[in-house]
């Protein structure tokens, strides 16, 4: 309910005394539809504005601490700040927040997944998200033709002289929950609103996890009923109500997420461990056949002057079951090594069969250990519990390849405009940009028998083939960031990463090439080739 109108005139009315005369310094963004306003204060330079413009989560607060992250900002707007906010208000009968600056005009537009940030200045509009010429020009005449107000007391005149139908046709704001608030009390259906709108713009609110409706509530304290008690937290103020229901969201959203991936996971692992069980039970239950091989073995044995080289099969005497038994051969070995390929069946026979007795009993108690952590999840009923049966199941978090926040560990460098080159900066961050970023099909260098840094050609395309004079581009930044770079031609290896493997305890930055190729190139950062840097 938070995003009913009313409760954007209840956020006007509790942010006006926070923010007049309060100087924005900087916005800034470091999440993605959501914007930053730094407005620091005497007490607190840490103070912030915040906006978000998610469609989902639209919304607007302050936090007394926030902290601008060292990397991944973007500014908006900063050309005209800094600049003081003289008030904030809304628009009559929209979802509009406007603050009123010294010198500009921002607001803040509720429209689904239009919603938006705008700045005004001399009849110009400067978007956060970005907007058509047209759309701008359409959107500049609605806001210069709006109504702002910073108070309820024209909106509750209105609905004071207006027909009960005349304000659901006026008001779109009324939706169903508010109409059954109005209706189930008793008395005059104008009086009620009226009383709704003055316990929304001025009681506390009350925000809580409603287990009916499986979903965060943010309504007025009268509204949230005795049996919310419990949980129910009330709030003065509108931005301390918004935190919280957000927080209570997030984890509402995150418990989601563990519930779903706990599920599936558990599912998935049972029916894994059954199926094997399965299969393995099968496999005990037909016997071992070592004796089978064992007794062949001996039958060829002590037959082998029988055997000649390019027999298929030899039928002889099963002197025990008085029948003839035919054994397969190997055509292309001896009698001899014939008769020690069944004495090595045999063997391992003996030694698969032991091993699936031994996985059986492992599986059989992996399985009930599933069998009790499946019961503690489906009764689960907080969020930290899921955490500590995740735990328990051992579940690792799950790994990209190309995390954006690991592109800015290495190197970057972008050849002709479009391929991505990266190299890296020391032994272990050789090992990073190879073993955790690098994809199967990028190609890999690395200047040959002198040390120096691995470099990843990123592929995007891989039924594209790169150009020679690119991977030769590619070998002469790997060259230029080794102990040959001062060399007037170096050679370098280069594989598809796929071919690179790093075992198990060689030492950070070694690895093996499986396969290569050499390039002989100058060691040097080639023209055509740009160097990204963060800024």
């Amino acid at each position: 309910m938070f995003r009913n109108y009313l409760y954007l005139l209840r956020c006007v009315k509790d942010l006006s005394p926070l923010l007049a005369n309060k100087k924005i310094f900087e916005i800034y963004t470091q999440e993605k539809e959501k914007l930053f306003f730094s407005i620091p204060q005497s007490e607190n330079e840490n103070f912030h504005l915040i906006i978000s413009t998610n469609p989902q989560q639209q919304y607007l607060t302050l936090k007394e601490t926030h902290h601008k992250a060292k990397k991944n900002t973007r500014n908006f707007f900063n050309q005209f700040l800094p600049d003081t906010i003289e008030g904030i208000d809304a628009a009559q009968n929209d979802r509009i927040i406007r603050l009123r600056l010294t010198r500009t005009e921002i607001y803040f537009l509720i429209r689904g997944a239009e919603t938006n940030v705008v700045l005004k200045k001399n009849n110009e509009l400067h978007p956060f998200k970005k907007i058509d010429e047209l759309e701008s020009k359409k959107l500049l005449e609605e806001l210069n033709k709006l109504v702002f107000t910073s108070s309820a007391d024209v909106l509750i005149d209105t609905i004071r002289h207006s027909t009960k139908e005349e304000i659901l046709h006026k008001h779109k704001f009324i939706d169903k929950n508010l109409q059954q608030e109005i209706e189930k009390r008793s008395g005059n259906w104008n009086e009620n609103f009226i009383k709704i709108i003055n316990e929304i713009i001025c009681s506390p609110i009350a925000v809580f996890y409603d287990e009916e409706k499986q979903k965060p509530a943010f309504v007025p304290i009268d509204f949230a009923g005795e049996n919310q008690s419990q949980s129910m937290s009330a709030f003065n103020y509108f931005h301390e109500a918004v935190n919280k229901y957000v927080t209570i969201k997030f984890t509402a959203s995150a418990e989601k997420i563990l519930h779903d991936e706990l599920r599936k996971y558990i599912s998935k692992e049972l029916e894994r461990t059954s199926n094997k069980l399965n299969n393995i039970k099968a496999r005990l239950e037909k016997g071992s056949q070592e004796k089978e091989y064992s007794y062949q073995a001996s039958l060829l044995l002590a037959n082998i002057s029988l055997i000649k080289k390019g027999m298929k099969e030899i039928s002889l005497d099963d002197y025990q079951n008085n029948v003839k038994i035919k054994i397969q051969l190997d055509e292309k070995l001896t009698a001899s090594q014939n008769v020690d390929r069944l004495f090595e069946k045999a063997k391992a026979e003996r030694i698969n069969f032991a091993k699936s007795q031994e996985m059986f009993t492992s599986l059989q108690k992996e399985y009930s250990k599933l069998l009790e952590l499946n019961s503690l999840f489906e009764n689960s009923e907080t969020l930290d519990e899921l955490i500590d049966l995740k735990k328990q199941l051992k579940i690792k978090p799950k790994m990209t390849n190309e995390p954006e926040e690991n592109k800015s560990n290495f190197r970057h460098y972008i050849i002709d405009g479009k391929y991505n080159l990266y190299v890296g900066k020391d032994s272990k961050n050789n090992d990073q940009l190879t073993t955790k970023f690098a994809k199967q099909n990028d190609f890999w260098f690395h200047a040959r028998a002198v040390s120096g840094s691995h470099a990843v050609l990123r592929v995007e395309n891989t039924k594209e083939v790169v150009p020679k004079n690119i991977l030769k581009k590619a070998a002469s930044v790997a060259a230029y960031y080794s102990k040959a770079k001062t060399s007037k031609l170096a050679p370098v290896s280069y594989a598809l990463k796929k071919y690179v493997v790093k075992k198990k305890g060689m030492e950070p930055g070694k690895v093996l090439l499986m396969k290569e190729d050499v390039l002989i190139v100058p060691p040097e950062i080639p023209a055509g080739c740009e160097q990204i840097t963060d800024d």
